[in-house]
C-alpha cells in the first residue's frame, strides 16, 4: 500500500476548501435578487409623422432619429431607418409590469392614432429590457403586456443582458 505525504495531504485539503469556497461564492452572486428592468415602445419607418405624432398625443419621446442621421452625437454610425421611441420614465429598479402598465396607460388614449401611425410605418414593437447578475434570467409579465400588443399590433423584443 502506497503512503501519501502529509505535505500533499494538506495541499489537497487547502484545494478542496477552496473550491468549496469558490463554489459557494459563485453560488450566492448568482442567486442574487439582482435584476433591473425597462421597457420601450417603438415605431420604425414613420419618420414622416414625427412632428404629427408630437402635436396629436402631446408625447415627447425619449429617442428620436431619421434615416441617415447619426445614431449618437459625433457618432459614424448612422440611423438605417426612422425611429421614434417611448420608453418607460420609471426606475430601473420597479417590476417590468410597473412599467408595461406605464405604456399601456399613456398610450391608449391615443390608440386609434397610433394604430393609423404604425399601419403606414416599417414596423413597431414593444422592447422589453432585463439587466442581470443571474447567468440564465427569466422574464415574466402580466396580462398589460399581451393587452398592449395586441391593442397595438405590435411585435415583441428582448433585450436581455447578464453580467
Amino acid at each position: 500500500m502506497s503512503h501519501v505525504r502529509a505535505s500533499l495531504k494538506r495541499k489537497l485539503s487547502r484545494l478542496h476548501k477552496r473550491q468549496e469556497r469558490v463554489s459557494t461564492e459563485k453560488l450566492v452572486r448568482h442567486t442574487s435578487p439582482f435584476f433591473e428592468y425597462d421597457a420601450s415602445f417603438r415605431i420604425f419607418g414613420a419618420g414622416k409623422f414625427h412632428d404629427e405624432m408630437n402635436a396629436v398625443t402631446g408625447l415627447v419621446p425619449t429617442k428620436l432619429g431619421l434615416a441617415g442621421e447619426p445614431r449618437f452625437p459625433r457618432s459614424t454610425l448612422l440611423h438605417k431607418q426612422d425611429v421614434w421611441t417611448l420608453s418607460s420614465p420609471l426606475g430601473y429598479h420597479v417590476p417590468l409590469d410597473d412599467h408595461v402598465d406605464w405604456l399601456l396607460e399613456t398610450l391608449t388614449p391615443h390608440a386609434d392614432f397610433l394604430t393609423g401611425v404604425i399601419a403606414q410605418a416599417g414596423s413597431a414593437d414593444l422592447c422589453l429590457g432585463c439587466l442581470s447578475e443571474v447567468p440564465y434570467p427569466m422574464i415574466a409579465t402580466g396580462k398589460s403586456t399581451t393587452e398592449l400588443i395586441k391593442r397595438f399590433d405590435l411585435e415583441l423584443m428582448f433585450n436581455f443582458t447578464c453580467v
